[in-house]
């Protein structure tokens, strides 16, 4: 059972997850949801913000949470698909693919970009 004080701030982690459903931003939605579970991993409503914000997004693997301390971050890129796509940061990866948080400058919004890894793999 978290005390007083770390409740008062899962609580206010979980209203802003709650605001960011309402406007639509399941990314920031994903974010503090594993920002509230980091502090109490058995919060209900913690563990039930990730799972809409999977589904909004589309995603089959739940949301990707920041890289472990002993995990190296791959080199930021700058930008993807001739500029249009400006890196702002790291997300995640899986076994197959980095994620990144992106601007997509024709449409004017944030984007996660899945790049596919290469690493190891031969020139075919």
């Amino acid at each position: 059972m978290p005390t007083e004080r770390i409740q008062r701030r899962i609580d206010a982690l979980l209203d802003e997850a709650d605001v960011a459903v309402t406007s639509g931003d399941w990314l920031a939605v994903a974010e503090k949801a594993r920002a509230a579970l980091s502090l109490d991993s058995e919060n209900a409503d913690g563990r039930t913000f990730p799972s809409a914000a999977q589904q909004h997004l589309g995603t089959t693997d739940a949301p990707a949470g920041p890289p472990s301390p002993s995990t190296p971050v791959p080199t930021l890129p700058t930008s993807f698909a001739g500029g249009r796509y400006a890196v702002r940061r790291f997300l995640g990866e899986g076994g197959r693919k980095r994620v990144y948080l992106a601007h997509d400058s024709r449409l004017d919004r944030e984007v996660a970009v899945a790049m596919i890894k290469t690493d190891g793999l031969d020139a075919q």
